[in-house]
């Protein structure tokens, strides 16, 4: 049996995702970020919605960060689970209503730049940062923070 061209999307929610934003939506970014940037087919990618106590929990044990952060990508690489994005959908709460454009935006564009990090793109320098902007901006349709 030959492999979806697709990834295989999982959304796990601890919290409840914003209103207007439904998990097709969610998958949607990824299958976007797929199609563009030739990712594995059939590459399973689990997305997890957290809230923010739980997500910093995460960063500190993940990343050895205690402060609290948007979105994580957690790369496997393994066809099986290719790798987790963890959203702190408080974070998106609050920035979404800062830039105007709402949560449920907000959680896309976290959604695509985990997506992105699976995808080996990194924003370490300017450089790298504007290139991932540039990408989310196609695919989610929505301009993340400088």
């Amino acid at each position: 049996m030959a492999r979806p061209k697709q990834p295989r999307v999982q959304i796990l929610a601890e919290v409840a995702a914003p209103r207007g934003l439904g998990p097709r939506e969610l998958a949607d970014c990824i299958v976007r970020a797929w199609a563009a940037y030739d990712g594995p087919p059939g590459a399973a990618v689990d997305v997890v919605l957290l809230g923010e106590a739980e997500h910093t929990r995460l960063h500190f044990q993940l990343l050895g960060d205690p402060e609290p952060t948007d979105v994580m990508a957690v790369a496997y690489r393994d066809p099986d689970l290719w790798g987790e994005i963890l959203v702190n959908v408080d974070c998106a709460l609050r920035v979404g209503a800062e830039r105007g454009h709402g949560a449920a935006a907000e959680c896309r564009l976290y959604v695509t730049h985990g997506a992105l990090h699976l995808l080996g793109f990194a924003d370490g320098n300017e450089r790298a940062a504007a290139a991932m902007r540039a990408a989310e901006m196609q695919i989610a349709g929505v301009r993340g923070g400088e």
